[in-house]
């Protein structure tokens, strides 16, 4: 995955309506936000699509009920 440009990262930040306080506050988004893609990008979360929903949370009720 090819690294975003400043020019790429201040539109994006424009798209939010943020903008960077000066040249050296950009290159170090820039920075962070290419190395934050880099390593999402070795993430795989395997074939989702064959998974099963399973429960997160208990569905008994309150601490009152069993």
């Amino acid at each position: 995955m090819p690294d975003l440009n400043t020019e790429q990262v201040r539109a994006q930040l424009a798209s939010l309506g943020l903008s960077p306080v000066d040249d050296e506050d950009l290159d170090e988004i820039s920075h962070r936000i290419n190395a934050l893609r880099e390593a999402l990008a070795g993430i795989e979360p395997g074939d989702l699509d064959a998974q099963e929903p399973v429960t997160m949370f208990d569905q008994r009720g309150g601490p009152d009920e069993p």
